[in-house]
């Protein structure tokens, strides 16, 4: 066999037995990006995968030695790496090993070649294949391969040799780094990017050298490291070209299906959650909800125990009462470490799903002789059973069931179009129960009778009786991307809308100009036009005034394209037109919330068409608050002090209360008119009404600064039942 593409991929996020080092959280993904690329090229490369608890270093190995061993002259290797990697400390500076999961740190000074070791690439794979190679590296102290491994790698059998190149993603000593907004390695994102096509040559294709050079010009810290002879350059992809005709012959050693992981999966995984629910719900209505008892009933399995550090090891926290700890202790040695690992003796079969550290160490969930459908679920199952245990099943399974899919999301990337969907449906649900209230902006001034409601912030609530705000709920919508997000904030957006309309309708302003209302909003839904038509919709179909109607834009979102898109304008420049057509065609005005943290800044708060800034609370706790807040009312005025807007945009300081190191007479004196935050004693309520006059004239006392020292108004002992402090978000 001739001309053969050929790759092998590794990913692992584990950072190897009993280590101390966190697993990583995109290396696996960034494999199993890599293999779906090369496999689907124009000139296709059969794709060996090891991702995950897969990934052992005897497997790899062998998959290795046999490509080398057949290799022809015309035959291209590529091997990527993505995950931890390990230099003993007992061979600093000659040696560095490629974490796989089982890899034991302990074990390598007496068997040096238990893991996946460096020189084992180098001299017994790249030496004894006789095509091109390209080795791209994705770990920590990646270079070291550029330095002590180089005189093996650039000069075989002692002459240069042009035919290898390594592209390592930091210097020796160094760190590789990974970025939750890109969602991959850092380097790994450049090199997809590349062979996508931003690396294409004026031949049409992306080879090596363009590769490296686009990834080196990306001005990464810390700097990929190079290392290659001159020589013709190796070809990797052809993005502009179709795919080619016959199917190309496969190694001996067959590849790894390249199908989402969870794929095979989706009816077993489906199953279990349901289950899981079922039971839960079972055991609540009962009047008992032991979740180790839940979840031993939906897996079907001998014994559950959830499992701490004592003085002599794991000590079980809470067991099922079949749970016998003696009988399975050697097995957790063995077992304990992995996701879905598996051990087995002559009497029972331990599968174990770790919890998360606590100040004691790795909590672990044990199950004892589990059914075989879990055992194949492996990691996902382990990640399932992580989350339901962090989860109130019985309290909400539809919540629950969102969480448990969203922590899937976030550990294996996409999920099969029916998980997809019906993570969904179920968000939909659940923001569906939601309930709106209403918390006032309050205007402040020295005289008791120029204080009062200035306008309103719609909030969501978890329920009218549960004021708590609902953030993680809410949250979860990044996970999976801008359709949750924006079906999220149009959710909100008519729960807002349509609360506030009846609320107005019985309140003491019904008969006169409407007090206006603000609705948070992410960046996302402004740029999809499937938001902007629903707001039109319900501002038409309410009959509202438009001009009423704000949205805030939170200083926690980057104004900034995602991965692939194309705005074709500065990212300011894109974002305010977007803004300014809303507001021509929809009439409605836009604030920016939270400014102070996040993505905050004074010339993002300057560009912006707003009508009114608020002000984060953190900004109250900075010791120089009352410059800052100062030099945030200049820049509201600017436009209006130039003459290019017709009044200065309005700047409400967010969350003040007692604890507040700087008061309303500061506020006051800063220039701000406008506050919002339990100091007016005021919570979200859903209904619409005037401040209390006693409240007005304590708000009225503390500006003109009378008794500075005295409690405030309604501290939270005095408020009324139900009335509790709330933490103002979402």
């Amino acid at each position: 066999m001739a001309d053969r593409r050929l790759a092998v991929i590794i990913g692992v996020n584990d950072a190897g037995v009993d280590s101390a080092t966190s697993p990583l959280r995109y290396a696996e993904q960034d494999a199993y990006a890599i293999s779906r690329l090369l496999a689907g090229a124009a000139d296709p490369y059969e794709v060996v995968l090891f991702i995950g608890p897969q990934a052992s270093a005897a497997d790899i190995k062998g998959s290795l030695r046999d490509i080398a061993l057949e290799s022809d002259e015309s035959d291209i290797l590529v091997v990527y790496f993505a995950g931890h990697a390990l230099q003993p400390s007992w061979s600093p500076g000659t040696d560095l090993y490629l974490v796989t999961p089982e890899l034991d740190e302990s074990k390598l000074s007496r068997e040096p070649d238990a893991g996946l070791r460096m020189t084992f690439l180098t001299q017994d794979v790249l030496q004894h294949f006789n095509g091109t190679s390209v080795v791209i590296l994705d770990c920590c102290q990646a270079g070291s391969i550029t330095t002590f491994q180089g005189v093996d790698l650039i000069r075989l059998g002692g002459r240069d040799d042009p035919r290898h190149a390594v592209l390592a993603a930091c210097a020796p000593g160094d760190y590789a780094r990974e970025n939750s907004h890109l969602q991959h390695g850092v380097v790994t994102h450049h090199v997809l990017e590349g062979l996508r096509g931003a690396a294409i040559d004026t031949r049409g294709a992306v080879t090596f050298e363009t590769l490296s050079a686009y990834v080196g010009d990306r001005d990464l810290d810390p700097h990929p490291s190079v290392l290659r002879r001159a020589g013709e350059p190796i070809v990797l992809t052809r993005p502009g070209v179709g795919a080619a005709e016959p199917e190309r012959p496969r190694p001996r050693t067959a590849p790894r299906p390249l199908d989402n992981p969870l794929d095979r999966y989706t009816h077993d995984l489906t199953g279990l959650i349901s289950r899981l629910a079922r039971k839960a719900q079972i055991a609540s209505s009962a009047g008992h909800v032991e979740r180790v008892e839940y979840v031993r009933s939906a897996l079907d399995a001998g014994a559950v125990a959830y499992l701490g550090h004592g003085e002599d090891g794991y000590v079980a926290i809470d067991a099922t009462s079949a749970f016998d700890l003696g009988a399975v202790r050697k097995l957790l040695r063995s077992a304990r470490r992995g996701f879905g690992q598996v051990a087995r003796d002559s009497r029972h079969t331990l599968w174990c799903a770790p919890l998360g550290p606590d100040s004691t160490g790795v909590r672990l969930l044990a199950v004892v002789d589990p059914p075989m459908w879990l055992v194949e679920l492996g990691q996902i199952g382990a990640k399932v059973l992580e989350t339901i245990w962090d989860t109130d099943f019985a309290a909400s399974p539809e919540e629950a069931e969102v969480r448990v899919l969203t922590a899937l999301r976030s550990a294996f990337g996409r999920l099969p179009d029916e998980l997809f969907e019906r993570a969904l449906f179920l968000y939909r649900r659940v923001l569906g129960s939601i309930r709106m209230v209403f918390q006032p902006v309050v205007t402040i001034g020295e005289s008791w009778s120029k204080v009062g409601v200035h306008s309103y912030e719609a909030l969501a609530r978890r329920s009218l009786t549960d004021q708590s705000a609902p953030y993680a709920l809410l949250q979860l919508a990044h996970v999976w991307g801008d359709h949750f997000v924006v079906e999220r904030d149009k959710c909100i957006l008519a729960k807002a809308l349509t609360a506030y309309k009846l609320a107005h309708a019985d309140s003491p302003w019904s008969s006169e100009t409407p007090k206006p209302v603000s609705v948070n909003v992410s960046v996302r839904s402004l740029l999809s036009d499937s938001y902007v038509d629903t707001l039109s919709q319900l501002i038409s179909q309410l009959d509202l005034d438009a001009n009423a109607v704000t949205l805030e834009i939170s200083e926690q979102d980057a104004i900034e394209p995602w991965a692939g898109e194309q705005w074709g304008e500065a990212p300011h420049t894109y974002f305010n037109k977007r803004l300014a057509a809303i507001a021509r065609d929809v009439g409605v005005a836009f604030a920016l919330d939270d400014f102070g943290v996040g993505h905050a800044s004074l010339s993002r708060m300057a560009e912006l068409p707003l009508t009114h800034i608020k002000v984060d609370r953190t900004i109250l706790h900075h010791q120089l608050a009352v410059r800052e807040l100062e030099l945030v009312m200049a820049v509201a005025r600017d436009a209006f002090d130039r003459g290019e807007a017709h009044t200065a945009r309005a700047v409400v300081v967010e969350g003040v209360d007692d604890k507040s190191p700087v008061g309303l007479r500061e506020i006051y004196r800063s220039g701000i008119r406008h506050i919002q935050g339990y100091i007016t004693g005021e919570r979200g309520t859903p209904d619409l009404h005037h401040l209390a006059p006693e409240i007005r004239k304590e708000i009225a006392a503390r500006v003109r600064g009378d008794d500075e020292n005295r409690p405030a108004a309604l501290t939270r002992s005095e408020q009324a039942p139900g009335r509790d402090s709330l933490r103002r978000s979402a």
